[in-house]
């Protein structure tokens, strides 16, 4: 196996990993951002 695929499949892991921890915070904070900016309640 060539070194770029080990490395490649290990960043996709940990992005999946990070995004399965912070993906839901994410979110909320995104939509908490957006619902000020457009003057939500």
């Amino acid at each position: 196996m060539p070194g770029w695929v080990l490395v490649t499949l290990m960043t996709a892991g940990l992005v999946v990993a990070l995004w399965g921890a912070a993906g839901p915070r994410l979110v909320q904070v995104f939509n908490d951002s957006v619902d000020n900016v457009v003057g939500g309640p």
